[in-house]
């Protein structure tokens, strides 16, 4: 009611009244509300130009309250300016209210700042803080200074806005060339495009940025550094510029080059040499290897097989098990394992042999930390090492084929049974040859003879023609085929042995006579090799082998065989023929029997003695007439030479006399003399005169020793050097002494004692001693050929060694001296393979042998005992060991009592 009442007052006032009041304090009031007006404008242009320019300040909200509060505060004032003219009271009252709304708001504002605006700090206060500030920017910036890595600080396009002082060091640049700078003029031009690229890459996915580099130096080489650097950024997150570091590097990147040649050297050499080289950690996956091993694992480089097993290869799994298994117990064991001879499969997909060593690696503790390992392949040596074994299976067959050869000989000396001899001969054959069946039979004609060893004696019939099977050897679940078989059944083969031809046949499909083919069926045969034989009493037999299961190709070893086996038992059938002659003569006449074996006895021994006499008359003629026929074109050369040296003599001495006289010589003479170098040929020709002089003296000297082995002058006893007669017998056996020894020479030890000369026939001791140093010889051989036997038998192929005879050297020794009744002994002892004492006790018996056919007659030491026991009165004896060697031991007299005689009785 009150304001309604004041609003009708004013409004009931006179205009003139009105007009009176407003022309009074119009002026103070235009004045007044002009300059708060005014004011009020100023103060939120000022608060807007300060929070521009900080405008990170955390109260721009209260800046912006008071903004507003000033300035609806001003248009107030202008309002009521405008309000003495014109009644605007509606938009003074809504100004008014906005005005009392942003104070509200600003008072609301600031109440909560109120804590944080006391604790603003006083100038003083922020004075001192200022000089802190100061005194750490400087304490900074000195230690930035000192700092042993260069500092840099650019702006958002790279120009260098601070750099300290060991930065500009690195580059022997001065500070002013530095500062201002783009980054990337100072890099060095090889180095630009990568780091640009490294710069960008790093600024796109916001991440610190770190590289080595080189940047420009004043000698032009580039000095090598490490930049790091991390961006600079505002309250919005724009980059403003970067901060960072560069570390000198150069003299790192000095030796790192120079370790990366050596590595780089030393990768060539592993590459280069042809052992494969790998390492592997503790779990065998690999940490490294040279090229070779990469290429064998199917990969191109060295760096593809690291980090992988045995498991990623191509390796067969049983190999690859087998590898790892040697892994581990190489470093469990700490222990290097050498010369493991493994197999694996290339990347191509060949099989090959590797020798392989493996070391355990250490670290610097002495922990196992891995294994290195080496390998080589050895798949040629594996090959070569194959063709030796078959080449040494093909030599047991032989030694065994030999062994066969020489048991049916021993059959021939120890046994005149014929049926024993059919029977162990078609056993031996059975088992050597692996066949199913291995039969003998004999052809028997229409009258049985009656001196036939299956024949009975009380009876005399005829009967016709047949076969007889008499000996078998076969499988046990193959029929026998002992009996008797008629002509037609045996067919068109009864002709051919009968014609004494051979037949093999692989299978009986390749045979194109049908009547054939059903007589090999007929007895069950697919393959057949048979050799028929004949006796000298004209007895046909045939040695048949055979096949029942599967069919065989004979070869050519086989039949070598079986011709060698057949011809044995012909003459052991030779022999059981005339041994049952024998006994049928003794039946016939007994009374004659002991007189008939002591002929055959001294017929033996005549034999024997005829024999020897005329081989070593044989030897002694040849060596005789070699010797002759050596020592007279020696003699002519060997006269001559003495002239030749003196003619030679004379034409030099013409020839030094002509330089002397014609000290300068044309220059074709000159020439010439230059071309022959008459200086050398005058020095050289005497010593190549005396060299030949020495040589046809030592010719003259075997010659000599040939004629005094021979002795063939020298029919009756005289006084010798038995020296001597040694050293001509180790004259002529030096060849058999080189052979028999193999790689090595055998060596001759001799201990010869102060012997006298000695009276005996020089010819036969010589022929003694050529038997004991023979025999010897051969024993030496034999056990070289036994151990090499041993050798192939004892080792498998993986575990066999070179060469394991390092410890046995082949030795005969020779020892001679004077003993007690007048007597000299000589002692011929060697490391062979030694006699048992079954043989010793027929080592002396004529025509026994332990040799093979055709490498001895048993007649050597048989002659010898005669020589040297019943010509020269003396003794021969033997002591030996099996696998220790033997040692023959002669005593002979110095001197005869009584005259010797040629051929006792």
């Amino acid at each position: 009611m009150i304001s309604q009442q004041l609003v009708a007052i004013v409004s009931g006032m006179p205009h003139g009244f009105f007009y009176l009041w407003q022309s009074q304090f119009i002026g103070v009031h235009l004045v007044s509300d002009v300059l708060i007006a005014l004011s009020f404008f100023s103060i939120p242009i000022a608060l807007i130009y300060f929070g521009h320019q900080h405008k990170n300040l955390p109260v721009s909200q209260v800046f912006l309250l008071f903004v507003g509060l000033f300035f609806f505060c001003g248009l107030n004032h202008l309002i009521e300016i405008l309000s003495l003219w014109y009644p605007f009271y509606g938009l003074s009252g809504g100004f008014k209210a906005m005005t009392a709304l942003i104070s509200i708001l600003t008072t609301f504002t600031v109440i909560p700042l109120m804590p944080k605006l006391l604790q603003l700090r006083s100038p003083q206060e922020l004075e001192e803080i200022n000089q802190v500030l100061n005194s750490s920017q400087q304490y900074y910036q000195t230690l930035m200074q000192a700092c042993p890595v260069g500092l840099f600080e650019t702006d958002a396009t790279g120009r260098c806005l601070y750099v300290n002082k060991y930065g500009c060091q690195i580059t022997g640049q001065n500070l002013s060339d530095v500062l201002n700078q783009g980054w990337v003029d100072g890099i060095y031009p090889d180095d630009r495009e990568r780091l640009v690229k490294e710069w960008l890459n790093a600024i796109q996915n916001q991440q610190p940025f770190s590289s080595e580099y080189r940047l420009n130096s004043l000698d032009q080489s580039g000095i090598w550094v490490l930049g790091q650097a991390v961006p600079l950024k505002d309250p919005r997150g724009k980059v403003t510029g970067y901060i960072g570091t560069i570390t000198d590097i150069n003299d790192r990147k000095r030796v790192e080059e120079a370790l990366q040649q050596s590595q780089q050297m030393l990768k060539l050499i592993m590459d280069t040499i042809p052992q494969r080289i790998f390492w592997k950690d503790r779990n065998s996956v690999y940490q490294g290897c040279n090229l070779q091993v990469a290429l064998d694992a199917g990969f191109q480089s060295p760096e593809e097989l690291i980090g992988k097993t045995d498991y990623d290869l191509h390796w067969r799994l049983e190999e690859i098990e087998y590898y790892r298994r040697i892994d581990q117990e190489v470093m469990a064991e700490n222990t290097p394992r050498y010369r493991i001879i493994e197999t694996f499969i290339t990347a191509e997909g060949q099989q090959c042999w590797i020798e392989t060593n493996k070391i355990p690696l250490h670290d610097l503790e002495g922990n196992v930390v891995g294994i290195l390992g080496t390998y080589e392949d050895i798949t040629e040596r594996k090959l070569a090492e194959e063709l030796l074994a078959k080449s040494e299976a093909r030599f047991r067959q032989l030694a065994q084929q030999e062994k066969l050869i020489n048991h049916l000989a021993n059959q021939i000396r120890n046994s005149l049974d014929l049926k024993t001899i059919l029977e162990t001969t078609v056993l031996q054959v059975w088992e050597l040859m692996k066949v199913d069946r291995c039969y003998f039979c004999w052809y028997r004609h229409e009258e049985i003879s009656l001196n036939s060893a299956y024949s009975n004696l009380s009876q005399s019939y005829s009967s016709p023609a047949y076969w007889e099977i008499v000996a078998e050897a076969k499988d046990p679940a193959i029929p026998d085929l002992i009996g008797r078989y008629s002509l037609e059944e045996v067919g068109i083969w009864s002709e051919k042995y009968l014609h004494l031809q051979m037949g093999r046949i692989d299978h009986i499909d390749h045979l194109p006579d049908s009547q054939s083919q059903s007589f090999l069926l007929k007895f069950g045969l697919l393959s057949v090799l048979s050799l028929p034989i004949q006796t000298q009493m004209g007895e046909i037999g045939v040695l048949i082998c055979g096949n029942h299961y599967e069919p065989r190709c004979w070869t050519d070893s086989e039949v070598e065989l079986l011709q060698a086996v057949t011809a044995q038992v012909a003459i052991a059938i030779n022999q059981a023929q005339l041994y049952n002659q024998t006994r049928e003569a003794a039946a016939l006449a007994k009374a004659q029997t002991l007189e008939l074996e002591t002929t055959l006895k001294k017929l033996q021994q005549t034999q024997a003695h005829l024999i020897q006499t005329e081989k070593m008359s044989s030897l002694g003629q040849l060596v005789a007439g070699v010797a002759h026929e050596i020592n007279n074109p020696i003699n002519f050369i060997y006269g001559n030479v003495n002239y030749a040296t003196q003619y030679m003599e004379d034409l030099l001495t013409l020839v030094e006399r002509y330089q002397q006289a014609y000290s300068e010589p044309n220059p074709e003479i000159q020439q010439a003399i230059e071309t022959i170098d008459l200086e050398f040929l005058r020095q050289d020709l005497p010593k190549l005169l005396n060299s030949m002089k020495a040589g046809a003296s030592r010719i003259q000297q075997i010659v000599l020793s040939l004629r005094n082995f021979s002795r063939l002058d020298e029919s009756s006893v005289k006084k010798v050097n038995l020296h001597e007669g040694l050293d001509n017998t180790l004259l002529i056996l030096q060849n058999r002494l080189s052979e028999a020894g193999g790689q090595e020479k055998i060596q001759i030890i001799k201990h010869y004692g102060n012997l006298p000369l000695v009276e005996c026939y020089a010819g036969q001791i010589n022929q003694v001693f050529m038997n004991l140093i023979t025999n010897a010889i051969d024993a030496v051989y034999e056990r070289k050929l036994a151990q090499y036997e041993d050798l192939f038998y004892a080792y498998s192929e993986e575990e066999i060694t070179v060469n394991p005879f390092h410890s046995w050297q082949p030795q005969i020794t020779i020892t001679t001296a004077v003993i007690q009744n007048e007597q000299v002994m000589i002692r011929i002892s060697d490391n062979g393979v030694g006699m048992t004492e079954a043989i010793q006790n027929k080592l002396f018996d004529p025509f026994f042998t332990t040799k093979p056919v055709g490498k001895g007659t048993g007649l050597g030491l048989a002659i010898s005992y005669q020589i040297i026991v019943e010509r020269h009165h003396g003794q021969l004896k033997c002591v030996s060991k099996v696998k220790e060697g033997s040692e023959f031991i002669i005593e002979i007299p110095i001197q005869q009592q009584k005259k010797l005689t040629l051929f006792p009785k």
